[in-house]
């Protein structure tokens, strides 16, 4: 079990100096009071100064510590088709193990331009840009119309991850053309991932009907699903999630700053705006 009251050697520190600049503003007015005799004095612009300069020591705090923590990536040293590339190139490029997994996943479903590589999750925008000049794509071959009319003993071997797949390869699906490929692609964006069939009735026009007609032919991989970490997240970035109103994710946010960071998911329902069905709904989203 986590120590509910374990702090990093980080928060620490921002504790101590938070502590001491609260306590050099408790007696900064009895100190300067105690150069009244002497004709001492500070004007309200000179405070301001001051105030301005602590302000700017601790952005200058913050952004070293953002460069030190700051991965770093490499440059391939060839160039490379990414649905070729396995596991040991794309560490090798500076991904963790887990993450290079989560592009191979991609990649077995084609992955067929830059657009839809830099769309992986983690893809940040600083490996992105380093590799974008070095990727290449081979053709890929998607059924033509005459292949996509399939048998019934052949439909029952379709089956299509929704969290992967590309539009090409939703429209092999019977019953699923143009428009709803490219919303549940839409959808699946907005969401981070899809957790199951049911969330497919949230697309505008999807009906009962259709979704028993196509569930046989979809599948949904939750290792692909991209979390909002909680502990980092500002208001406006929870907020773009279609399940998080901005009243949620404005508490989210405050109860942080109030109490510190989070140490489970289940703190969240603390803020009392998020109940247990809303909970239950966001789980697969948050990470901390």
């Amino acid at each position: 079990m986590k120590n509910r009251f374990h702090l990093s050697l980080q928060t620490k520190k921002g504790i101590v100096g938070l502590i001491s600049i609260l306590i050099l503003f408790t007696f900064l007015p009895r100190i300067l009071m105690s150069f009244k005799d002497n004709n001492f004095y500070v004007s309200s612009t000179d405070v301001e100064e001051f105030k301005k300069e602590v302000k700017h020591y601790s952005k200058k705090r913050y952004q070293s510590s953002y460069r030190k923590n700051k991965k770093v990536y490499n440059v391939p040293p060839l160039a490379f088709d990414p649905n070729n590339y396995q596991l040991q190139d794309w560490m090798a490029l500076g991904l963790s193990e887990k993450q290079a997994n989560v592009i191979l996943k991609f990649s077995k479903y084609g992955i067929k331009s830059d657009d839809e590589l830099r769309n992986i999750f983690v893809i940040s925008p600083e490996l992105f840009a380093i590799i974008k000049d070095s990727t290449f794509y081979a053709e890929i071959k998607y059924p033509s119309f005459e292949e996509k009319k399939y048998s019934k003993v052949e439909k029952q071997k379709i089956r299509v991850e929704l969290n992967a797949a590309n539009q090409e390869t939703l429209e092999t699906i019977p019953g699923i053309g143009t428009y709803f490929a490219k919303k549940i692609i839409t959808f699946r964006d907005k969401l981070g991932g899809y957790i199951g069939k049911e969330q497919l009735l949230e697309i505008n026009k999807m009906t009962s009907d259709k979704l028993l007609a196509v569930q046989e032919f979809i599948s949904f991989d939750q290792e692909l699903i991209r979390q909002i970490n909680i502990n980092e997240a500002s208001a406006e970035e929870l907020s773009m999630h279609p399940y998080i109103s901005w009243n949620v994710a404005n508490a989210i946010v405050k109860y942080r700053e109030q109490h510190g960071s989070y140490v489970s998911l289940n703190e969240i329902l603390k803020t009392r705006i998020i109940d247990n069905e809303l909970f239950l709904k966001l789980k697969p989203y948050l990470t901390f």
